[in-house]
């Protein structure tokens, strides 16, 4: 029998607590192929939690390849043996318990801040990893991934793209209308090869960066349009010369608001009402909403062939995969096979492959679905946690509603210099909202974005209890 220390006052869910143990052991080798596994009713009876919980677990484990079920005779581990030297990423290490930091250990403080809330970390340590090298094994034993393929990206790709986005998001395209490339930052600078002359790009202020470098770069110039009750300002965009628009409009970038219907069909209307008009729709987070319905995609509502959408796995399974998408009009992709068709497919073939079988038999899905219930827990748990530590009268919580970070608006009378200095000498990393300003605006207060998806909860507390009392000195 298998003896696990469940912990009922945990955040965790019972049947994650199973499978996590279990995994464990299997990874350490201390559960080892062909062992077979206490039965679901014993197991659920020894451990005394009900036989569904144990189910789920087993099942989970089935379905990332460490166990294997056989009919009547019950769940056994799989050779392990092609990832014996494989270790999952970790969250970020911060240490248990705070240790103040002395003077004297330079090197140290000249290494990773104990506590890291980066916005744009992802979890790593949940992902299928075995079932991911299962597939890739199978696909280097094909010759076919080892010759040139198609230019716009693998025809079975973008199928299963074209079937996700439209299931997921409400995305109306044909496969033929998907281009892959190497993230966001490659498929921006193709549109602007694409266009062949120098635009002008309206882009939201706050915004993305790292896209208005990609087209200053370009030679684009770039028009920052002011967020007008936290959305797009469409009388600043009607006074401006601006022939493109870049907007996130599902789950603004960083304010994490919603661009309201209204605003989207004015949006849309702006850009029928002269010839050569687009809307680049960036739908960079959109697999993790924790409110309400999904967001259908401001690309769904376009009936003229004039948004361009574009989105990556970087959120949904790693940034270090590097493989994007973009979905272009009927008018756009004819331009784009006569001026950019000879172009190669920067993504590897074989890593296409892998995709392509990953989506199709239902891991990605799960993987999603186990993602976004890890994500909401986190995230419930760090907005519990900022309600518990900072008085409502001094600082206020927004863009909580989805993606991997909210927003921490603090009210009082410190400076961002002081705050951020403090932050510094406690070896809190803090992410300010205002380096995604263009220009700040009047009577902007020191705001935080808080990421949590690469945080434990135990340190999601107790990172957060110390920016409270030694960060803004709270009682």
């Amino acid at each position: 029998m298998i003896t696990i220390s469940l912990n009922p006052d945990s955040k965790e869910p019972m049947y994650q607590q199973i499978y996590e143990y279990i995994k464990k052991e299997i990874l350490s080798g201390r559960l080892s192929h062909p062992d077979k596994l206490p039965s679901a009713r014993s197991l659920a009876n020894f451990l005394q939690v009900s036989r569904s919980t144990v189910d789920t677990a087993y099942d989970q484990l089935v379905a990332e390849g460490y166990v294997e079920p056989k009919e009547k005779r019950g769940y056994f581990v799989n050779s392990m043996t092609h990832i014996q030297n494989f270790t999952p990423v970790s969250p970020v290490p911060i240490t248990k318990a705070y240790q103040p930091k002395h003077e004297s250990s330079e090197k140290e403080s000249a290494g990773r801040m104990h506590f890291d809330f980066n916005p744009d970390a992802v979890d790593t340590t949940h992902f299928p990893y075995s079932i991911w090298k299962s597939i890739g094994k199978n696909e280097l034993d094909n010759s076919d991934n080892f010759v040139a393929g198609n230019h716009f990206g693998e025809t079975e790709l973008r199928k299963s793209i074209a079937a996700y986005l439209h299931g997921s998001r409400g995305v109306q395209c044909t496969p033929e209308q998907i281009i892959l490339g190497a993230g966001l930052d490659h498929l921006l600078q193709m549109l602007c090869v694409l266009f062949q002359r120098k635009k002008t790009v309206a882009m939201e202020n706050p915004g993305y960066r790292s896209a208005r470098k990609v087209l200053l770069a370009s030679g684009y110039t770039v028009r920052d349009i002011p967020l007008k009750n936290n959305t797009f300002d469409l009388t600043s965009l009607n006074q401006s010369d601006a022939d493109i628009c870049y907007v996130t409009p599902t789950h603004q970038f960083p304010l994490g608001t919603v661009m309201p219907v209204p605003v989207r069909q004015a949006l849309l209307t702006w850009a029928i009402e002269q010839k050569g008009r687009y809307i680049i729709e960036d739908d960079h987070d959109s697999e993790f909403r924790y409110v309400g319905r999904p967001i259908p995609a401001l690309q769904s509502l376009d009936t003229s062939g004039n948004v361009i959408y574009i989105g990556t796995f970087s959120k949904a399974i790693s940034p270090a995969l590097r493989v994007g998408y973009m979905v272009l009009p009927p008018v756009l992709l004819e331009q784009y096979q006569a001026i950019c068709g000879s172009f190669s497919c920067p993504v590897s073939r074989i890593n296409q492959a892998i995709l392509t079988k990953f989506i199709k038999d239902g891991y990605f899905e799960k993987h999603l679905n186990r993602m976004r219930k890890l994500y909401k827990s986190k995230h419930d748990f760090m907005v519990s946690c900022i309600r518990e530590f900072f008085p409502k009268e001094t600082f206020r919580i927004s863009g909580d509603n989805a993606g991997l970070y909210v927003l921490l608006h603090y009210l009082g009378n410190e400076t961002a210099e002081q705050i951020e200095k403090r932050a510094e000498k406690n070896d809190i990393k803090l992410y300010s909202l205002k380096k995604y300003y263009a220009s700040l605006p009047a009577g902007f207060h020191p705001t935080y974005l808080l990421g949590f998806a690469n945080v434990t909860d135990e340190n999601i507390r107790t990172g957060l209890h110390l920016l409270a009392k030694e960060v803004f000195l709270l009682p």
